[in-house]
């Protein structure tokens, strides 16, 4: 005999309700926080949270390549050339430096002391505390690799010897943040036609955007789409752009510079 479970069991609780139900939670723990003086055992547990929560967040970001795109999205703006962009997604050892380096002490900074920020939450203000924290957390991220960044480059340099061009040491950035010169304009132009000689209409339209400086969140805007849309789109292209180079068709150099610029 069949029986309708349906009746009996409740929904999935959808996205938005979810966030509410946090929220709540959030602000419940943030009377008691208060109540405490922001110290105790909830205190703690709250310090746990934030590091947890950090460090998978800020780890996955860098081990798929869109850590930068998320400062952005923050106005949170610094150069990371492709090249550190894909040394973070390759290793797990600087994704692991960073994030510890960013964490010791963004959740210090964020908790402590009478004016932190963690005190200046607002319940009402549509975030819920570990996404409050996060933004946060991002401007340490930015200090966080820059450091690391300095090191590096200094690595590299030591590598590939004094003749190499490959660092600016007056602006502090690489190469490819350069504007380009005419013939290298036309170029990226020609490297760019390859890519997209198979591209679809939508894959096109990310890409002339991402030109123009746009980040994934205002593209997804401008084409009335999502952000994870956006981001399967230039996947795609980007796949296609390393075949083309592991080929010999295109110049690997200019593969990121065409399609990231």
């Amino acid at each position: 005999m069949l029986t309708n479970t349906s009746a009996s069991t409740p929904p999935a609780p959808s996205q938005p309700d979810r966030g509410a139900a946090q929220r709540a939670a959030d602000r419940e723990l943030f009377e008691q926080l208060q109540a405490d003086g922001f110290e105790g055992p909830r205190f703690n547990l709250l310090e746990d949270r934030f590091w947890r929560y950090g460090w998978n967040v800020l780890r996955s970001w860098m081990r798929q390549g869109v850590i930068i795109e998320r400062c952005r999205e923050h106005r949170i703006r610094f150069p990371a050339p492709y090249t550190e962009v894909e040394e973070m997604k390759r290793r797990a050892d600087v994704r692991d430096d960073i994030a510890a380096d960013c964490l010791s002490k963004a959740v210090p900074a964020f908790m402590n002391g009478e004016d932190s920020p963690l005190r200046c939450w607002n319940p009402d203000g549509g975030r819920n505390l570990t996404s409050f924290f996060l933004h946060f957390a991002l401007w340490f991220y930015r200090d966080a690799y820059r450091e690391w960044a300095t090191s590096h480059r200094r690595r590299m340099r030591v590598i590939l010897g004094p003749d190499r061009h490959v660092y600016d040491a007056g602006y502090e950035v690489w190469d490819v943040f350069r504007e380009p010169g005419p013939e290298e304009q036309t170029v990226l132009q020609e490297t760019l036609s390859i890519i997209l000689a198979e591209a679809s209409m939508e894959e096109r339209a990310v890409c002339e955007a991402m030109r123009t400086g746009a980040t994934q969140e205002e593209i997804a805007q401008q084409l009335g789409t999502t952000r994870k849309s956006v981001e399967r789109r230039l996947s795609r292209v980007r796949g296609r752009a390393k075949k083309l180079a592991a080929a010999g068709i295109i110049v690997a150099p200019s593969v990121s510079s065409a399609v990231t610029r």
